[in-house]
């Protein structure tokens, strides 16, 4: 990409002043970039490279979660999030010959990626935004959010992944040699988690739970705490309408008291937890994460960067975390005694 020719095209399509890109090794469907302008003006982009085939769906998903996220924003419904800019023409993406870009406000802050384990005060302000975001589903009618329909097709190119690193070959890169070396050694767990989230599936599609407004990846990356103490909720590219577990389930450990707390009390109602969703969503979650990441590594042409960062979460926040699981449905199955 020319950077400088980039920039002009962007520059003329937002009426912005940018003058430097800095790249952002965070993200999965897009690339990540802080734009730097004049007079210390700051925008985050998503930058989308067509040549990828994951960045490609990732393009065609914008077209149902960032007119929400405007509307949100510019209704004063929920202005907790980035609001998705409009180019001078209303169109919200940026599309090029061979990228494209989607622009948002920049909120400086930090995340809580690195906060974990979250003190039970944090818990109980993660449970109320997530049950703000449940409260705003009669706004969704007319939003063309997907709802969820337990879709395990990830499945398919998960195996793949699995069969092409036992049989890696010779001169493979160092990157899918130390994907190799972490994976392997639990392909056999692996392959016995993806039977049992597909028969957990067959029992929910016959007999599906309410679908609410979930944010659907409430984790502490997507969550950013401004100078000023506001709690900013990033990246509604997973929003959906689904049943409220799908926001739980990452809360489900010896926190959850915690964050039911903050949930029920912004509700204004005990929640009584399905932990056939819960035991779903937690594998569904890693097992999909997994799939990303080793389709990153394995196939997709990425800056080094990128490649350190999904080494880092595949070692970091999922395969370890596989066998917490059923230690954490254990609580919810207490929570509900």
């Amino acid at each position: 990409m020319d950077e400088g020719a980039f920039m002009h095209q962007l520059n003329e399509a937002y009426g912005i002043s940018a003058r430097r890109l800095i790249f952002i090794p965070y993200g999965d469907s897009a690339y990540s970039y802080r734009v730097e302008g004049e007079n210390g003006k700051r925008y985050y982009m998503k930058l989308f490279d067509h040549s990828n085939d994951s960045h490609r769906q990732g393009i065609l998903r914008c077209s149902r979660y960032v007119p929400f996220m405007w509307e949100l924003h510019q209704t004063g419904r929920f202005v907790e999030l980035p609001c998705p800019f409009r180019t001078l023409s209303g169109a919200f993406l940026l599309s090029l010959s061979d990228c494209t870009a989607l622009l948002f406000q920049f909120i400086d802050g930090e995340t809580w990626a690195e906060a974990y384990p979250f003190s039970k005060h944090n818990l109980e302000r993660i449970g109320r935004l997530a049950a703000r975001i449940r409260q705003l589903t009669p706004f969704t009618a007319t939003s063309g959010l997907s709802s969820e329909t337990y879709d395990v097709s990830f499945s398919e190119h998960l195996i793949q992944c699995l069969e092409q690193l036992e049989h890696l070959q010779p001169g493979a890169s160092p990157a899918s040699q130390l994907l190799r070396e972490l994976v392997i050694p639990q392909q056999t767990h692996i392959t016995e988690l993806l039977h049992q989230i597909t028969g957990v599936r067959e029992r929910l599609v016959l007999d599906p739970a309410p679908n609410v407004l979930c944010h659907g990846d409430l984790w502490g990356g997507n969550l950013m705490e401004t100078a000023d103490g506001r709690l900013v909720v990033l990246d509604w590219e997973a929003a959906m309408l689904a049943p409220p577990e799908l926001d739980i389930v990452g809360y489900t450990g010896d926190g959850l008291g915690h964050f039911l707390t903050g949930y029920e009390q912004e509700l204004g109602q005990r929640m009584e937890l399905n932990l056939d969703l819960l035991r779903y969503y937690a594998y569904r979650h890693h097992l999909r994460n997994l799939t990303h990441w080793c389709m990153n590594i394995l196939h997709r042409d990425l800056e080094p960067d990128q490649l350190d960062n999904d080494l880092e979460m595949v070692r970091h926040h999922c395969l370890n975390r596989l066998d917490t699981v059923e230690a954490s449905l254990r609580n919810a199955a207490d929570r509900n005694i």
